[in-house]
């Protein structure tokens, strides 16, 4: 199963949980092209830009969608941009989509090192605006986040993953 999401909504809290209560591994897409790349995510975007990136994060979302071990994948916040993500996701696993209030994720995000933050609300909003509807389009369940605990989001996907 997958999670997507806009950045720091909790993706990969919520995933590390789940896989914890579903007996699943857990991949953190972002952790791994770091890995794969022997770089930082701030480092792969300075060297190769988005697109050296994103490409990177493809080959890692075929690689943790693909085999038959079950898995928890926590996607990064754009990878619903690449249009073969989106395929992937429908064609390789059930997709959840963690909704946040925009106004908590920026002030969430506010100090972190993400390259595509931005400077100003108006461009945070402006990305959010751009990937909400990929991220509704690739979600067979979405998850309202505002104010809940990462426990009790965890626990209504495991719901409905075993249906």
């Amino acid at each position: 199963m997958a999670i997507v999401g806009y950045m720091g909504c909790g993706k990969s809290t919520v995933g590390r949980l789940l896989a914890g209560r579903l007996g699943a591994a857990f991949v953190d897409l972002d952790e791994a092209v770091a890995r794969r790349a022997g770089r930082s995510i701030p480092l792969i975007f300075a060297e190769r830009g988005e697109e050296g990136f994103r490409e990177l994060e493809h080959g890692e979302l075929a690689a943790a969608l693909g085999g038959g071990e079950a898995r928890v994948v926590a996607c990064g916040g754009g990878a619903v941009l690449r249009e073969d993500n989106r395929r992937l996701l429908g064609e390789r696993a059930a997709t959840v989509f963690l909704e946040e209030d925009l106004r908590r994720l920026y002030a969430r995000t506010r100090a972190a090192d993400r390259p595509l933050r931005g400077a100003s609300f108006e461009e945070f909003r402006r990305r959010y605006e751009l990937r909400l509807p990929l991220y509704r389009e690739v979600a067979d369940l979405t998850v309202e986040v505002d104010g809940r605990g990462v426990e009790e989001v965890a626990e209504e996907i495991a719901r409905w993953l075993r249906g």
